[in-house]
């Protein structure tokens, strides 16, 4: 049960003990636990039901194009069972609703696997929560409670390695220092150290509630004594997990799927509207009557109604139906989403969520986290400042190379390596509790990013001897994995130095120092690092380029503070180097039985003995960007998406890295373009959405969970698509929320990961936009195939609507019909979705996501495509039975009967005319007959038939090549561009003539074998479409889609 949070944070330790009525000593009693427990509940975090399985199938259901196929299934089938006859009849009649039927079987069975997999972050949220906890209670201590039965209140200790059980306040510490690593929380890299300390503050931020742990974190160092302060949906845990709920409620379809939804809709309407003029327009057929002399009035007497004739014109209305329907799209949606995953795996991004690929190409809006991302994460020492050769001089020193690889750049202009020089390498060395190690050839960082650049650092510096220095860099070349610092091991060396005591880091004197014995000297030295203010404030002498000590006056302090602040208005991080050769009392120091041993357990004290030390120089260390982000950057700028940095690192920092990518250009203003998450939440609505409006970056540094969500939610309330980075626990609600979430694959926690729609394998920015390239070329290769099988779909219901408005016999039936939508129409189909992306792709702003999938000129196209789909099966239809030479092509080689178009038109009045007759003819090897002239137009239509499937299967592959491009020409993007469509293509055709010239196949689809003459009349009128096509492409680019100027839109029209 959630509650309102006690601000223990800002409380007194005697104050929290008081307000949980609970003593440090005892714990809470027996009784005092039962009634916190009824209310406050179980430390758990809870999880609203899920929905029933019949639900959930049901859901898949809900859906208009569905629900048209259903009904189209359903009355195939009681058409099948009332009117089947002969055996063959009933097996063909049969086929059309077992496959549709199939069809939507398999497409509710992966979405209900969809959606059975969809909580799968908030199960990893609850794998976060500790076991157990050692709990006083009753002045008894218990070792092993369950963390579920703890109550706010209760007396905790931790240990170091230990799982954070509940929302605590530290009472007391039990060691000199106490860190808790909550980099999943608040995304802070390194251990938080951790106090008893009240803030001032009681809407702080996460990361300044210094005295308080958090659930699911764990102690990095130390040990303490806390009391519980929130427990199960009550801790900042529970609270992610209660935002990521939220968050899924507020999820949206994304926009292909309204897209898909609304075409559904309008094509279910467009279906039933012709379906009920097809059989209203063929009324005289099974209505007919006699007018009263002289007048249109009928009479009711001569009223004769045919139920045959009615059921027949209703059989071609539902096969009508089932030709519109494009029964193959949600599975060829399905596989060219998948064969894009595919296509991003390669290139580091892993897709979880299929229709996430699509909405990538219409994102308007990344939102990224700066660390690791834009950055390498890898912390590298870019400048070296030490004084000269007298007090007056600063040496600066260039350091090259980004990663923790030694071997990856040096110092610029090193020659000799300096007693000064050296005296720094010493400290990087020994005052640190880093390492680097390589593994398969990368190096990267054991312990702290910035102290592991400190030993890369001593490693590029080196050691006094060239000689020695050559043999240390081959012994790393040679055996990288043995030897990854060689240069480390000689300075560590224990015959050279060995580290007797570490005065730990602490956010007062802002430094760490370690007490050392050099081999061959007598009394100790102590080498410090820190902040250079603070360190240079404890400072009385300086060492010069040569070794030689001399004392620190105000003019070198002033020299020495100057560069400072110079690097750090370039954002580095300044690290001092400092070092104490007297050290009184500890000089002699030589371990914990030391007489003064207990002055290193007195934190307070760490700032007397690091007082009256030598400066040695400073670096500056920046988290580098990564070389290819800046490109990236401007390839969204060149696409219309905007960046904006969301980061927990200070204002400075955040800036000085924005301008080095690309962000920020740098004479650029941040008026109202770079503010801290604090800020931003501070502002009332309307100016908020004025700082997110307009164009370019944004920049929103120390930022918490709850920013991000906020930033995300009034982008999508703006109209915006957005993108949104992250990595840990916190951030999961916000990926969540976001249109695409994306998850760090190397830094992210797996709750980040659950509840990300997409993750980046090398966690890099670059490969977002990559994604957003390759989101955008699926949009345009799945709208090349909805616009080849919607084309092919408006033919085939042309075709029919021509055959019932000119009364000819049925030309197409509805198992062929749904042999070329699902078999010959899925392959080229599929292979669209291979097609290369556009060269210009990335230099188009991103499509509105309100943008229809069916524009006014693309429907025209469709019809004007379509009615010729129409027109050309008819046409080869009535050509075989009208002319015996067609254009040239002799068609009474198989010897049939010519019609003309009057007996074509009126064939169901056969049976009155007089003396007309018609003759059986040939097909492959077999002759076909018919028991009376009349079957001619029924049986014997098997030819005519054959020619206008055939008509309509050459089309389709046509009208696959057509559709390589939306407006581009196939001189300009020729067939083999995509050699998979001619493959495709290949196979399709390969398939038709498999149907047409095996007998037990002829005869379930009711062909017959063609001869060469009437394969060329079939190319008669099937190449045409290319013609056509080719001329609509020509109106489409050079008026209807002509190029306009790109600009970057301020906001979404």
């Amino acid at each position: 049960m959630a509650r309102e949070a006690y601000p223990a944070w800002a409380r007194e330790v005697k104050d929290v003990l008081d307000f949980h009525h609970v003593n440090r000593e005892q714990g809470l009693s027996t009784q005092q636990v039962e009634r916190k427990r009824e209310a406050h509940g179980f430390n758990e975090l809870t999880k609203p039901p899920g929905k029933p399985m019949w639900r959930l199938v049901l859901e898949q259901f809900d859906d208009m194009m569905v629900k048209v196929l259903l009904m189209a299934a359903v009355i195939s089938f009681l058409l099948a069972y009332f009117e089947g006859t002969a055996e063959e009849e009933g097996i063909r009649a049969y086929i059309e609703p077992a496959v549709i039927l199939t069809i939507l079987i398999l497409n509710a069975v992966v979405g209900v696997w969809q959606e059975s997999n969809a909580e799968a972050a908030l199960e990893a949220l609850k794998e976060m929560q500790s076991e157990t906890a050692t709990v006083k209670r009753d002045g008894i201590t218990i070792n092993d409670l369950p963390s579920r039965e703890l109550v706010p209140g209760d007396i905790v200790e931790l240990r170091v390695g230990d799982k954070v059980p509940a929302d605590c306040r530290v009472v007391a510490l039990k060691t000199a220092t106490l860190r808790s690593e909550q980099a999943s929380l608040t995304g802070e890299p390194a251990a938080v150290l951790k106090s008893t300390d009240p803030t001032h503050d009681e809407a702080c931020e996460l990361q300044e509630k210094e005295c308080m742990l958090f659930a699911g974190t764990a102690i990095a160092n130390g040990n303490c004594i806390c009391v519980v302060n929130d427990i199960g949906m009550g801790t900042e845990i529970g609270k992610i997990q209660a935002q990521i709920q939220s968050a899924a409620e507020e999820e949206d379809d994304s926009p292909l799927k309204k897209k898909l939804d609304e075409f559904g809709e309008l094509l279910a309407k467009v279906i039933f509207v012709i379906c009920l003029v097809v059989w209203l327009i063929n009324y005289r057929n099974y209505l007919s009557w006699e007018s009263k002399p002289g007048s249109y009035v009928p009479r009711w007497a001569t009223f004769h109604f045919s139920m045959m004739s009615c059921i027949y014109y209703f059989k071609i209305a539902v096969a009508l139906a089932v030709a519109a329907i494009p029964e193959g799209l949600p599975a060829v949606i399905t596989t060219c989403l998948a064969l894009g995953t595919r296509k991003m795996a390669k290139r580091h991004a892993i897709v979880r969520k299929l229709p996430s690929v699509e909405t990538l190409g219409c994102t308007t809006v990344i939102c990224s986290d700066k660390t690791g991302t834009l950055t390498t994460n890898q912390m590298s020492v870019l400048q070296l400042y030490t004084l000269g050769d007298s007090a007056a001089e600063i040496k600066s020193y260039t350091v090259e190379g980004t990663s923790f690889n030694p071997d990856q750049g040096g110092i610029v202009s090193l020659r000799t390596l300096s007693p000064a020089l050296r005296a720094i390498a010493e400290v990087a060395c020994v005052c640190n509790e880093a390492s680097i190690e390589c593994k398969n050839g990368l190096f990267k960082a054991v312990g702290a990013p910035t102290e592991a650049a400190l030993v890369v650092l001593a490693e590029k510096l080196g050691v006094p001897d060239a000689a020695q220095q050559r043999n240390l860099k081959e012994l790393r070349a040679s055996r990288p994995e043995q030897n990854p610092t060689p240069a480390m091991q000689w300075y560590c060396a224990k015959d050279r130095m060995k580290k007797l005591a570490t005065l730990e880091f602490d956010r007062d004197r802002k430094s760490m120092s370690t007490i050392v014995t050099r081999g061959g000297k007598r009394g100790n030295d102590l080498l410090v690092k820190g902040a250079a203010e603070c360190v240079l404030s404890r400072c009385t002498q300086v060492m010069l380029d040569d070794g030689k000590i001399v004392p620190l006056d105000g003019k070198v302090k002033a020299s020495i503070l100057k560069n400072v602040d110079d690097m750090a208005a370039r954002a580095l991080r300044c690290l001092a180097f400092a070092q104490k050769v007297d050290l009184g009392e500890l000089a002699d120091y030589d371990g914990a039985h030391h007489p003064k041993h207990a002055m290193l357990a007195e934190p307070e004290r760490y700032e007397q003995i690091e007082s009256g030390m030598i400066w040695l120089g400073v670096a500056g260390l920046q988290d580098p960007p990564r070389g290819e982000v800046k490109g990236a950057i401007e390839r969204c700028a060149q696409a219309g998406i905007r960046v904006m940095v969301i980061t927990g690192d200070n204002k400075l920092t955040a800036e000085a890295i924005c301008r080095q990518i690309g962000v920020f250009s740098d004479g650029e203003s941040l008026q109202d373009k770079s503010m801290t998450g604090r800020n931003f939440a501070e502002l009332p609505p309307e100016r908020q959405r004025a700082v997110l409006g307009g164009i370019g970056g944004r920049c929103f540094s120390r930022a918490e969970p709850r920013h991000k969500q906020d930033i995300v939610r009034m982008l999508k309330e703006m109209g915006h698509i957005a993108a949104m980075t992250g990595d840990g626990v916190n951030d999961a609600p916000a990926l969540k929320l976001a249109d695409i979430g994306i998850a760090m694959g190397i830094t992210g926690t797996e709750v980040a990961k659950e509840a990300a729609d997409m993750v980046l394998a090398d966690d890099n920015f670059s490969t977002i936009v990559a994604a957003v390239e390759e989101g955008r070329a699926i949009y345009n290769n799945m709208k090349a195939f909805i616009r080849y099988m919607i084309s092919s779909n408006i033919g085939e219901v042309a075709s029919i609507f021509l055959t019932a408005a000119f009364g000819l016999p049925e030309g197409l039936i509805p198992v062929q019909l749904l042999w070329v939508n699902l078999v010959t129409d899925g392959p080229p189909a599929t292979a669209l979705g291979f097609n290369p992306p556009d060269v210009d792709i990335m230099q188009k702003p991103p499509r509105n996501k309100d943008e229809q999938l069916i524009t006014p000129w693309v429907f025209l196209r469709w019809m004007l495509v379509g009615t010729y789909v129409g027109l050309a099966t008819v046409g080869a239809f009535v050509a075989w039975y009208m002319f015996e030479n067609f254009l040239g092509i002799d068609l009474s080689q198989d010897g049939h009967s010519t019609v003309t178009w009057y007996q074509l038109t009126h064939w169901n009045q056969c049976p009155t005319w007089k003396g007309f007759t018609a003759r059986p003819y040939t097909a492959g090897g077999e002759t076909i007959t018919f028991a009376t002239p009349c079957d001619y137009f029924t049986e014997g239509k098997a030819k005519a038939s054959t020619l206008s499937l055939s008509v309509l299967v050459a089309i389709e592959m046509f009208n696959a090549l057509n559709a390589l491009s939306e407006d581009n020409s196939l001189l300009q993007m020729p067939p083999w561009c995509n050699p998979w469509l001619l493959v495709a293509g290949g196979v399709s055709m390969g398939l038709h003539f498999v149907i047409l010239y095996t007998p037990p196949l002829a005869n379930i689809f009711s062909i017959v074998p063609l001869s060469l003459n009437e394969w060329m009349l079939v190319m008669l009128f099937s190449f045409p479409v290319i013609v056509l096509d080719e001329m609509l492409k020509f109106l489409g680019r050079t008026i209807v889609n002509k190029p306009k100027p790109i600009a970057q839109r301020a906001k979404i029209d």
